[in-house]
């Protein structure tokens, strides 16, 4: 799958966990041995495990077992009453004692019949006895009760944290909703689960990955307790697959404050966990309407002027110094940018590294790259930059983005796929999971029909083939983590990562390729899940 055009083998062997032959029928059969197991596919259709560009699989834990606020196709929260009824239930299941933290992952404003948060007092509701929070599903945003605020210290006087919001009533104090930086503190309430249970849920969330044919993932902005618990993990051998690690880019300036110098070591290696580079974040999520760009939103936050534009996390000159850092010392940077103006802090930072050192090939990645013009895309091929978009935005949230947030010229052009394919940009494609479900084939069906939920394409023209929407998810993401060499092809010599599905996505309907289920996957060879009805 290297080629610009679809190659198929009618034969694979494997030994020793690597890919030994591929090719003809005839010529691979030459090779059994005595002891050699041959299967027969039968019609089903044997590719490279996908490969995770950008997800959150340690921050996946956190939530693991809590309530799932998502709505319908992923969960089935579709009112705030909802919410509150799931968070209830879950209290009395658990029986939490007064004082425990409730926490709930995944609800969605643009997806509630109130189209809006809920309110610190709507969570009162619940339980006024327990502090609470919800999640947004970009992960951009939480709602607060008030217990909770009172926890962080958030009254009417507390200023905006640098690079974040507290959302407030028209006397000042806060109502709930928190943005960005501004929620760092509310995620110190969450009482760690004892290591052995933490490595439990790591692993069931590890099971999950894999049942979707994910064979290598990523940890895309780690905390201190998400190094720990991946390192220990790995240590005791409980890692089913490759998990390349991002630290956030403020917890290694702790870590340097600390003297702990040794905590994020890039290119540290345990078994099958690695520290692969270091994560920014530039902006927030455009469905949360966070996201910085050059236009104003089409509807702007409730308090927020007309010409809002959401806002920038970082100071041109704060990354300027990180691309300094990373070009000094060698390392890759992913930087979370979704709106246009956040992504030219990110190229002029990059312009900035490369005039003021050597040439380097560091592959700097620009993730989500959601609201780029064609102009940034052009810069990018020329800075080599690999931008990493998140197309399943176009089904999940592409009606909102055109009533609400960027318009329809805008929204048809986000996550510009086929734009990057014409200037040969070896781009990749990610689910950024938790936010939705990392299943690389819906990832795929999205970027090859682009529908919306209400059934509009949004964009015919960036619409990609599905080949080039595989590779994004195989040889492309191996090049994204330096490992084109090892994975991401049918190629002897490289190691037997693959997955079997029920239908060849190159061969069916592109509209039927999210229906085609995982059967089998296979790390280093040896097989690690097997769908139970097959």
């Amino acid at each position: 799958m290297e080629g610009p055009e679809p190659a198929y083998v009618e034969a694979l062997a494997v030994a020793d966990g690597k890919i030994l032959a591929a090719g003809d029928l005839t010529t691979v059969l030459g090779l059994r041995g005595a002891d050699t197991q041959v299967c027969d596919l039968g019609g089903r259709a044997l590719l490279p495990g996908f490969i995770d560009p950008h997800s959150h699989i340690a921050a996946y834990t956190l939530g693991w077992g809590l309530p799932a606020l998502q709505p319908p196709p992923v969960g089935n929260v579709n009112r705030i009453a909802d919410i509150q009824r799931s968070l209830r239930d879950y209290i009395q299941k658990e029986a939490l004692a007064p004082g425990r933290l409730v926490m709930g992952q995944g609800y969605d404003d643009s997806l509630l019949e109130e189209r809006r948060h809920p309110t610190r007092q709507e969570l009162d509701a619940v339980s006024t006895e327990h502090p609470i929070i919800v999640i947004h599903a970009s992960g951009h945003l939480l709602a607060a009760n008030t217990a909770a605020l009172a926890k962080v210290g958030y009254t009417r006087e507390t200023p905006d944290p640098e690079g974040g919001l507290i959302r407030r009533e028209a006397d000042g104090t806060p109502n709930g909703v928190v943005e960005e930086i501004a929620g760092i503190p509310f995620l110190a309430l969450i009482p760690p689960d004892p290591l052995d249970k933490q490595l439990d849920k790591f692993e069931a969330v590890q099971r999950y990955y894999v049942s979707l044919g994910v064979t290598t993932a990523q940890d895309g902005i780690s905390m201190q307790g998400d190094l720990a618990l991946m390192r220990e993990a790995a240590r005791r051998q409980r890692l089913l697959i490759d998990i390349h690690a991002y630290p956030r880019w403020d917890e290694y300036n702790e870590a340097l404050a600390r003297k702990d110098v040794d905590l994020l070591p890039v290119g540290e290696r345990i078994g099958r966990f690695s520290i692969s580079g270091m994560k920014l974040t530039v902006d927030g999520s455009p469905q949360g309407k966070t996201a910085f760009l050059t236009q104003p939103y089409v509807v702007p936050p409730e308090g927020q002027p007309a010409d809002y534009r959401g806002y920038s996390t970082m100071t041109q000159a704060e990354m300027d110094a990180w691309f300094d850092f990373a070009w000094d010392e060698n390392f890759q940077l992913i930087v979370h940018c979704n709106g246009d103006a956040a992504a030219d802090q990110m190229l002029a930072a990059v312009r900035h590294a490369e005039a003021a050192h050597q040439p380097k090939d560091l592959r700097p990645v620009m993730i989500h790259a959601q609201m780029i013009r064609p102009d940034q895309v052009e810069a990018m091929a020329q800075l080599r930059i690999i931008p990493s978009f998140f197309t399943a935005h176009t089904f999940y949230w592409g009606d909102w983005h055109i009533e609400q947030t960027v318009g329809r010229e805008r929204a048809f052009r986000m996550s510009p796929a086929n734009t990057a394919r014409k200037l040969g940009i070896p781009f990749t494609n990610h689910s950024d999971a938790s936010v939705v479900p990392p299943d690389h084939l819906d990832v795929i069906w999205t970027a090859v029909n682009r529908l919306s939920r209400s059934g509009v394409v949004v964009g015919p023209e960036e619409r990609i083939p599905v080949y080039s929407a595989l590779q994004a998810v195989t040889i492309h993401a191996a090049r994204q983590y330096f490992e084109e060499g090892q994975k991401g092809s049918l190629t002897p010599g490289k190691r037997a990562d693959l997955v079997m599905l029920s239908a060849d996505p190159l061969r069916v309907d592109p509209l039927q390729i999210r229906t085609i289920r995982v059967l089998e996957t296979i790390k280093d060879g040896q097989t690690i899940y097997q769908n139970p009805k097959p």
